[in-house]
């Protein structure tokens, strides 16, 4: 710290003032700056940030406020039911066309113990195809990264192929909460963006007030 000293007189005695310099007369304390209250918008992209933006095709000019778990599940999830569509697409038109009882396949199976006729299995083949759909509707609903720039938003999805992705643009103020109901897991996890039914999980975003900066009470 700085300091001049004053020197004057006062009768005979010689007095020395200490003035401080008003050029360094902060303290930390005293110093503080405003710190700004947007942390999902503050600061520069961390590798990881940069590297899903780039993943995901999205612009520089968005930032990620959201990034659900479970993704390489999801991808599996994908993968499984991709190739389960096609080998059942492929095995019910060879059927169709030929009698399943004499259907080659590079190992032995015995139909009379697998199933009683060819109905059982026939509700067998529905039931999993159901089972595929259901798994198949989780994965296009669920909502893998938002990223958001000023009052626009893109979600990423995984995509209808595997190992892709597609995206959807909305705006601030169209996201809103549906009731519970339905078969599909994470009943609380249930929106609808754009008329479009999502899962967005609510404790993976940036901070807490993004989702409710998202919702349609909000729509300025």
């Amino acid at each position: 710290m700085l300091s001049r000293l004053l020197h004057f007189s006062l009768k005979t005695r010689t007095v020395l003032v200490p003035v401080l310099s008003p050029i360094k007369c902060c303290t930390p304390r005293l110093c503080v700056r405003p710190i700004s209250t947007s942390l999902a918008m503050s600061g520069p992209r961390t590798m990881k940030e940069e590297r899903y933006r780039k993943k995901d095709k999205v612009p520089e000019d968005y930032r990620i406020i959201y990034r659900a778990p479970m993704e390489h599940y999801l991808s599996a999830c994908s993968l499984v039911t991709s190739f389960s569509f096609a080998a059942i697409s492929v095995f019910a038109a060879y059927g169709y066309m030929h009698d399943y009882h004499t259907l080659s396949v590079p190992f032995e199976i015995d139909f009379q113990q697998l199933t009683a006729n060819e109905t059982d299995l026939l509700i067998f083949l529905g039931f999993f195809f159901a089972v595929n759909v259901l798994i198949r509707i989780m994965v296009n609903r669920y909502v893998l990264r938002i990223y958001r720039n000023e009052d626009d938003y893109l979600a990423v999805f995984e995509g209808n192929l595997p190992f892709s992705r597609k995206q959807l643009k909305y705006k601030k103020g169209t996201v809103e909460p549906v009731p519970e109901g339905g078969i599909v897991p994470w009943q609380d996890a249930r929106y609808k963006i754009n008329d479009k039914s999502v899962l967005i999980i609510d404790g993976y975003f940036r901070t807490p007030s993004e989702l409710y900066n998202m919702l349609k009470q909000n729509k300025q």
